[in-house]
């Protein structure tokens, strides 16, 4: 029953949260300049995010210190660690995509200016938003009752739907988002908090949006394509290292969710 009752409270979280989020999109969203609405949804996502964490840890009696949700001085710190992690993963995975020859970075015509920059800065906090909350209040609420192993299968399930209702296609949303959940759901309970998996999940868009990989070129500085004189074999060889790159991804974060489970397994006693 409280397995049940643990499940139906994160439900409401991203129910509640997700309603709060419409209202930002239709209501505040249009009050500001287009050039800004990454950030009136970072920003007001994440204030969003909070509040329905404050409502949820009000009925309980808890404080935003009882699920690592506050400042630290470790917190900057544990942050440049999950973006440096984040960005050295992801370059070794476009190191890999572009052996074959299939595909290769191209400089695109955009050029470092204030508005790139801003456009960049603008995924610092869209990134807090999502960690706070998937990351936050549900995944610790959800980890007491049902344990990492459970936690980490519904929490990335539900980080894929959340990305499928933002107009992400099924496929992508489960082999992308829904394989990386778990990576951050590791990293925000071996670290007891979000500052790092939201380190890695800033970089990971950051390069991801530098290299158009996301599914635009604008603000890219450089693009993933397929080589000119590329076979059509050699690129459907590319695209399925894409597919095994994802795969191996969720076997490691599997396999050190497992490791992790195992290590901090309570000891039992001596009979």
């Amino acid at each position: 029953m409280s397995s049940l009752r643990s499940i139906l409270k994160s439900l409401g979280f991203w129910v509640l949260f997700l309603a709060l989020l419409f209202l930002v999109g239709s209501f505040l969203s249009p009050m500001f300049p287009a050039e800004a609405e990454r950030y009136v949804y970072g920003v007001f996502g994440s204030l969003s995010a909070l509040l329905v964490t404050w409502l949820f840890l009000r009925r309980e009696g808890k404080t935003f210190s009882d699920y690592g949700l506050i400042w630290g001085k470790g917190t900057v710190l544990r942050f440049f660690k999950g973006f440096l992690l984040g960005t050295l993963v992801f370059l070794v995975i476009l190191l890999v995509l572009c052996q074959g020859g299939a595909l290769h970075l191209e400089k695109t015509s955009t050029a470092w200016n204030p508005m790139a920059i801003a456009g960049y800065l603008a995924i610092i906090p869209l990134a807090l938003m999502e960690e706070i909350t998937f990351r936050g209040y549900p995944f610790l609420n959800l980890n007491r009752v049902l344990g990492l192993r459970l936690t980490q299968v519904v929490v990335a399930l539900a980080f894929a739907l959340y990305h499928i209702a933002m107009g992400w296609n099924i496929q992508i949303a489960f082999l992308g988002p829904g394989v990386w959940a778990l990576v951050f759901g590791l990293a925000a309970i071996w670290s007891k908090g979000i500052a790092l998996p939201t380190g890695i999940h800033v970089a990971l868009n950051w390069i991801q949006q530098l290299v158009s990989m996301k599914g635009e070129e604008e603000g890219a500085i450089w693009a993933l394509k397929p080589a000119e004189n590329a076979s059509p074999e050699a690129f459907a060889q590319a695209e399925q290292m894409g597919l095994i790159i994802q795969l191996l991804v969720l076997a490691g974060a599997v396999l050190f969710t497992e490791y992790y489970i195992r290590r901090h397994r309570p000891a039992t006693p001596l009979s």
